[in-house]
């Protein structure tokens, strides 16, 4: 094993997001690795990949590719060869499943999971939702949002909400404000499935601190006090604890692990009301 810095190549006909988060979730079982990343998109020419050779000569290391052009694809393979590099095209094994359950060949289209295509209009509809029922929002029209998120100021409503909506779910957020009650006839034909979103206070008023600094704010001295803090979080969860809603702490969530633990209980919402219809 080696302490050296590892040169990790990534190369894609497209726009590299594949390849580049399929590495990502194998590096996150090797934290404390130093990776030294380069990205080539858009790889489609024996130009560009004589350019991925000239990194390649220079700084040698892994690469994994996502590459659908059987001569493309031959002349990676051929370069990480000629420089003892090892190498992996990283759908292969998916695509040759699918392949085979299907009975048919995959399609040669590069980036063809970002093609204007249904599922991507649908995702664009659902951005345009959650911008346009963003922090309380249109909250007359909330029914037609398939999640609620409720939380006080800063437990990261919306960008967990921008998340999940580009991954196609229409998602509102409210904010919870002080002495003012949470609008609950909205809800009164029991859609959408709401999430309540608590946080730990300490870091709570860390990150409100943190943003009064940048908003250069000292009038709104309460935002970050203590008190004022531990007793919203209170308040939100007797609210929470009334309407039975679940509630996901995201103290020390990212914003992919909250929107994951979202998408399973509202699928286990949506299974659970198929078995009792």
């Amino acid at each position: 094993m080696t302490d050296k810095p590892l040169h990790l190549h990534l190369i894609s006909d497209s726009t590299g997001e594949t390849v580049h988060q399929t590495a990502r979730a194998a590096l996150a079982q090797f934290s404390d690795r130093d990776i030294t990343e380069h990205i080539w998109t858009l790889i489609r020419s024996v130009p560009h990949v004589d350019a991925f050779e000239n990194s390649l000569r220079k700084n040698p290391g892994i690469v994994l590719y996502s590459v659908v052009d059987p001569a493309i694809r031959k002349e990676i393979e051929d370069r990480c060869r000629r420089h003892a590099v090892p190498s992996l095209s990283i759908l292969d094994p998916l695509v040759d499943l699918f392949s085979s359950v299907f009975g048919e060949q995959k399609q040669q289209r590069p980036g063809a999971q970002h093609q204007l295509d249904r599922a991507y209009f649908k995702r664009m509809a659902a951005v345009e939702f959650a911008v346009n029922h963003d922090d309380g929002l249109n909250m007359n029209n909330v029914h037609e949002a398939d999640i609620l998120l409720v939380g006080v100021s800063r437990t990261s409503k919306t960008p967990t909400s921008m998340y999940l909506a580009n991954r196609g779910y229409r998602v509102a957020n409210y904010a919870l404000v002080p002495n003012v009650p949470f609008p609950i006839e909205y809800l009164a034909d029991k859609k959408p499935f709401v999430v309540g979103l608590t946080t730990d206070p300490k870091r709570l008023i860390q990150v409100r601190r943190n943003r009064l600094e940048h908003m250069r704010d000292k009038q709104n001295v309460n935002y970050a006090d203590m008190d004022q803090v531990a007793g919203e979080l209170r308040e939100a969860q007797r609210l929470f604890a009334r309407n039975n809603w679940p509630v996901l702490n995201v103290s020390r969530r990212s914003i992919e692990e909250t929107a994951a633990s979202i998408i399973h209980l509202y699928t286990q919402s949506i299974e659970t009301a198929d078995e009792d219809s």
